[in-house]
């Protein structure tokens, strides 16, 4: 209890304030609080604001608008589709109640007119390989079965998309798609 009262006299000497007083005895203890995610303290909500397709980042014209976007401003035909596949696929939520980064991903592609549950139902398969997120991998990743139509350029009937921390992303990449669509070899300078 003297914890709690020395918490609570240091954070208003210090003009913190707080909504719940039971968070008083955690963070009255904090000397820093860290987070990579500006605005989910704030305002609870994340939005993208720009994308990066092929050589070129465009930012997204009214990111918090609810009408629908038009892709081809940003990527060609090959990159919406996997990039719809990645988002519908290797996401759990669904918008009413997802978590502040995947109700994101999945706003977004909303507005690029993409049927999220649609593409589950057709591409994630009964017996589901998926790696979840963890602390240690930094990502997350979902293996996701093609038609005979749309096997990779290999011939596999399979594809993973993996999402997560941006540097563990890049530095497992050999390739990367251009404005059109082509796969271009991902050297270090433009790493």
């Amino acid at each position: 209890m003297i914890s709690l009262a020395y918490s609570v006299q240091k954070m208003l000497e210090d003009q913190n304030f707080v909504k719940r007083l039971s968070s008083c005895e955690i963070m009255g203890g904090a000397n820093n609080i860290c987070s990579d995610k500006t605005g989910t303290l704030t305002k609870n909500q994340m939005t993208w604001t720009n994308i990066w397709t092929g050589d070129a980042s465009t930012k997204i014209k009214d990111p918090d608008g609810k009408g629908p976007m038009n892709t081809e401003e940003f990527c060609s035909a090959k990159t919406k589709q996997y990039l719809s596949e990645g988002v519908s696929c290797n996401t759990t939520g669904v918008i009413p109640d997802a978590g502040a980064t995947e109700l994101a991903m999945l706003k977004f592609i909303d507005r690029c007119n993409v049927d999220y549950v649609h593409m589950r139902q057709r591409y994630v398969p009964k017996d589901l390989l998926r790696f979840q997120f963890d602390s240690s991998r930094k990502r997350m990743s979902t293996v996701i079965e093609l038609g005979q139509e749309e096997q990779t350029e290999f011939g596999y009937p399979k594809r993973i998309h993996t999402k997560g921390a941006s540097e563990i992303i890049l530095s497992t990449c050999t390739h990367y798609l251009d404005q059109n669509g082509e796969k271009k070899d991902l050297n270090d300078t433009k790493r």
